[in-house]
């Protein structure tokens, strides 16, 4: 693996030409600032790093703003296409409000797009390996770039725009560009513009070598280029202004969507109190596995708790994938050593799951330590009580805005252990003063400040015009009761183009993504009119008119009147093939039900050795290869000619000696075995197969899954290790395997099975921390909970990947299965009929399979069907049935049942002598692939997968797959059990496990 490094500090994020490698090589200014992991582009496979071949950097400040772009271009060394995930952080005050990627050689600018839809459209359009670029926002202040291609020993070009509000420190703003890379880069350009305020109001703290400061008109400037740049040791190594703070207050005026919106900054001067000390407090304490930096948080707490001048009652509520029974403490004289060594020995483990917060009646304050990164449930934070809220991060990555908004709105403050002293951040906690109550004027509407407290002697505002100018009342409550209202006049020509709107912007969508979940829409909305990256939202580039049509997105003005047109032809197009589409699966489920009714024998099909005499007929032998480049197939028994199949199988050629004769040895075998079962099972088989009665009774039968056990030395440390030892083990082993999504699964199993659920559940919920918003993660995540028969925790983590990917058929199939065993049928019933009635190119027969299973469910209690076409309305039970689906996208696995005649269902023979029916392969990736057998005749019925390859960009370590048998399918005695296992290799062959039918079980 090959990576990018990252210049960013506050203004922007820049890459490097290094492989994964840090390029904060140098101390930061005098200026507090918290601990920074830098940014890093990924790029799988790439036998050298991408190089910087130059960077230019473009920034303009106005008032205590500054916008910033930043021109990247990479060259790939490599002679092979590669696509690149640059990951970075943005911190308080940044927002990205532009990019644009180079296609055919001019850059072309993102537009916004639904971050679900973002993601589905760069995906799909990748796989025809066509430019895309996009942008998207993943939690807190985390972006992700994504671009492809990067062409073999070819240049991209990128430009990110991002505006920040200056910090400031003494009164003065401070504008701070770290110039210091991991490697030289070929050209480094710097332009600044200082607007409206004079050189003699401008301190350089640091200056590159050779940069100078020049006045130009009001303004002050700086210009600077070096070829082969590499940065100076020390100060020299950034670009630091200091900057007098304007007098009064400073408003921008601005249109963007047709609207004028203002954005503005009032001097006001607070007066800060010491508050009560408290008495009865509550500590949330986050201990997942993202919560490890709260370390940094211990000697705030332990300064904070030494200052109390009264004892206090500590409530403390430890919270990974659930809130851990609280326990209580006493803090006298300081004395917290107790508690101390409780948070001490809490490991650092898990997701973070704040949807219920039980803090307990009378608590006067609840210290919250947290990143703020909600990555399990709902994702709320469910804090509902009246305590004022003191946020403390000792995290980068911290949610900063949802903390910062939780804090204030209830009265109470952000700590961010990172920049503050321990002494600074109880002042912070001790003291209050004056903070925004209301925002009110008659010529101004949805009015936003993105602090409610005063920060460094400003309020600042923004809002929506009605009029070219607006009163607006500031109205203050300090501390102690008294209140205070502070008047705005905005009156200042719209000469800011679309910066004041992208502030209100971000600040709205700061106020709305405390909990994000409940304001989708609205933040959509938002980033959709003013092209903001966030939580719901990303910035998309696409090469072609025709992508820009097929996905509703808005135009580019280059491409706008080709979209135009392109829009009214796709339109007609899509409302045919829509109608088109419900006709196809009439059509289909006919000839599915025709299959269901069809008396299929379940004799012994002829011997081999009796179809024998003519040796060139190589399918008369059920001798298959299959169609995939010669991947060897079990030996199959030849099907008889009266059952034909649904769909003609492939081609059939001669299967490769060994395995052939190694399956018939086995089938052999097999098939002495059924013979042998019980005349009365038989019979019973063959009265249900004269009856179509839906409620028949299936057979008895046993499924018996094999436990799939990986070679892996940490698996058998903790399978060998005592109950008591065992959660220790895992911790041990967990350091080195932290990044490996098998060893959280592995791991997790085997506190199931000594069945110490809460820890297994502790241990599995680590997949939704691995990489945020990872849809392929989240629904491995899903599946090994529904595994555990804990669908009550899956439909929330299945309701997050059917936003990330909506339009993909397995994430409503995996939610609609989820709502049906949470007991919800109707809403599983909605679920998938978003399967089946919608086409899906690449995913060829998920509707089918899902409208089985919507059938079974609205049989089994009364649903709403008014949206069900009426012709796709039957429960068709199966004695037995088997599904297979995958975690990881352009994968390619096949699913195979040997049935007790030896004969092999898979996808080259789909219709087998005894009914047994194969659902179309399913090559694209996350499957699902069906078998289905209406009447099983007795015996066993061996399933296995073969993982036959992939065509991702990202090659994985290894491909998850979820198996799920059902007997009694679509019955009252439906049985499931699921089985969860893993391929790593090409053409790998796993034996799932054996169901017997007609024994008992």
């Amino acid at each position: 693996m090959a990576g990018i490094g990252a210049l960013s500090r506050r203004t922007f994020g820049l890459l490097a030409a290094a492989a994964t490698t840090s390029l904060w090589a140098l101390s930061p200014p005098p200026l507090p600032r918290p601990q920074w992991r830098p940014p890093v582009i990924v790029v799988p496979q790439a036998a050298q790093p991408v190089q910087l071949r130059a960077v230019t950097i473009d920034t303009d400040v106005l008032g205590n703003q500054a916008q910033s772009r930043i021109e990247l271009r990479l060259f790939n060394p490599n002679p092979r296409v590669l696509e690149g995930e640059l990951q970075f952080p943005l911190l308080e005050g940044q927002v990205v409000t532009g990019f644009a990627l180079d296609v055919n050689g001019r850059l072309r600018d993102a537009v916004p797009v639904p971050k679900a839809k973002g993601q589905e459209i760069f995906e799909d359009i990748r796989r025809r390996r066509v430019d895309p670029g996009l942008l998207e926002a993943t939690a807190g202040n985390q972006y992700k770039l994504r671009v492809f291609p990067l062409p073999p020993q070819g240049e991209r070009r990128v430009q990110l725009t991002v505006t920040e509000t200056l910090p400031r420190l003494h009164g003065r703003s401070h504008l701070r560009m770290p110039l210091v890379f991991a490697s030289s880069v070929g050209q480094l350009q710097l332009r600044v513009r200082l607007n409206g305020i004079a050189r003699k109001d401008v301190e350089p703290l640091s200056l590159p070598p050779g940069a100078t400061l020049v006045g130009v008109g009001p303004g002050t400037s700086i210009a600077f280029q070096r070829e082969g740049w590499t940065a100076p040791q020390g100060p020299a190594g950034w670009l630091h202004l200091s900057m007098a703070g304007a007098q009064g207050a400073q408003v921008l005026v601005g249109e963007s969507a047709g609207k004028r919106y203002f954005s503005a900054q009032v001097p006001v001067r607070d007066e800060l109190v010491r508050r009560p000390d408290p008495t009865r407090i509550a500590l949330v304490w986050d201990a997942s596995g993202s919560g490890a930096g709260q370390a940094r948080v211990l000697p705030v707490l332990d300064a904070y708790f030494r200052s109390l001048r009264s004892s206090a009652q500590v409530t403390l509520l430890v919270v990974r994938n659930r809130v851990e029974a609280p326990r209580q403490f006493t803090v006298a004289n300081g004395n917290w050593d107790e508690l101390h060594a409780a948070l001490r020995a809490e490991p650092f483990d898990g997701s973070s799951n704040f949807d219920e917060l039980p803090i307990p009646e009378g608590t006067q304050a609840t210290l919250f330590v947290s990143d703020g990164l909600a990555t399990d449930g709902k994702r709320l934070i469910g804090y509902r009580h009246a305590a004022p809220v003191f946020a403390i991060s000792g995290s980068a990555q911290a949610d900063v805005p949802r903390l910062t908004r939780l804090a204030e709105r209830t009265g109470g403050a952000f700590v961010d252990a990172t920049q503050l002293s321990p002494g600074d951040a109880v002042r912070a906690m001790q003291y209050a003063g004056w903070r925004i109550e209301r925002l009110a004027s008659f010529s101004a509407e949805q009015l936003v400040a993105p602090r409610l407290h005063i920060r460094d002697g400003l309020v600042a505002v923004a809002g929506e015009l009605r009029d070219a100018s607006a009163r607006i009342e500031i109205q203050l409550r300090h501390a102690d009761g008294r209140r205070r209202v502070v008047p705005l006049e905005v009156a200042a020509p719209a000469l800011a183009g679309r910066w004041p709107a992208q502030q209100w912007a971000q600040w709205r969508s700061a106020e709305l993504a405390e909990n994000a979940t409940l304001h989708q829409a609205q933040l959509r909305e938002i980033a959709a009119q003013h092209g903001v990256v966030g939580p719901n939202s990303s910035l998309i580039v696409l090469e072609l008119a025709t992508d820009y049509a097929r996905y509703e997105l808005p135009a580019p003005p280059d491409l706008a009147d080709e979209v135009a047109r392109l829009r009214g032809v796709q339109f007609a197009q899509a409302t045919q093939q829509r109608a088109a589409h419900i006709e196809a699966m009439v059509r289909q489920f006919e000839a599915r039900q025709r299959w269901w009714e069809r008396d299929f024998p379940k004799d012994e099909p002829k011997r081999r050795d009796e179809l024998a005499k003519d040796r060139n007929a190589p399918a008369a032998l059920g001798e298959q290869r299959s169609a995939k480049a010669g991947i060897p197939m079990p030996s199959v028994a030849p099907a008889a000619p009266a059952a034909a199949p649904l769909v003609r199988p492939a081609p059939a050629t001669a299967a490769d000696a060994g395995t052939a004769a190694a399956q018939a040895r086995e089938s052999s075998a097999l098939r002495r075995e059924a013979a042998g079962k019980s005349a009365d099972a038989v019979a019973q088989s063959s009265a249900r197969r004269g009856s179509p009665d839906a409620s028949a009774e299936p057979p008895p039968s046993s499924i018996a899954l094999q436990p799939w056990t990986p070679d892996a030395p940490y698996l058998r440390r903790l399978q060998s290790a005592a109950a008591a030892d065992a959660y220790r083990v895992y911790l041990d082993e967990r350091a080195q395997n932290a990044a490996s999504s098998a060893f959280f699964i592995d791991a997790a199993g085997v506190f199931f099975q000594r069945g110490d659920e809460a820890v297994a559940l502790r241990v599995l919920s680590n997949l939704a921390e691995m990489n945020l918003e990872n849809r392929q993660l989240l629904r491995l995540y899903a599946y090994r909970l529904t595994q555990a028969k804990r669908s009550d925790l899956a439909v929330p983590v299945f309701e997050r990947v059917a936003e990330l990917a909506p339009n993909e058929p397995q994430s409503w199939r995996d939610l609609g299965l989820a709502f049906a065993d949470s007991g919800r049928p109707q809403k599983a019933v909605d679920a998938l009929w978003e399967v089946v009635a919608r086409p899906w190119p690449r995913f060829a027969g998920v509707n089918m399979i899902a409208l089985a299973e919507l059938n079974a469910i609205a049989a089994a209690q009364p649903v709403d069907l008014s949206r069900v076409d009426t012709r796709l309305r039957r429960n068709l039970p199966l004695d037995l049935r088997v599904v297979m689906a995958w975690d990881t996208d352009d994968t390619d696995i096949d699913l195979w049942v040997t049935d007790p005649n030896g004969e092999v269902a898979s996808y080259a023979r789909r219709l087998t002598y005894q009914g047994g029916a194969m659902s179309p392969d399913a090559t694209g990736g996350y499957g699902p692939e069906e078998f289905a057998l209406r009447h099983a005749k007795p015996g066993r019925y061996t399933v296995q997968a073969q993982f036959y390859g992939h065509t991702q960009q990202f090659l994985s370590a290894g491909t998850t797959i979820m198996v799920r048998v059902t007997t009694g399918f679509g019955t009252a005695q439906a049985r499931d059990e699921w089985l969860t296992l893993r391929v790593t290799q090409g053409r790998e062959v796993v034996r799932v496990g054996d169901v017997l039918v007609g024994a008992a079980p």
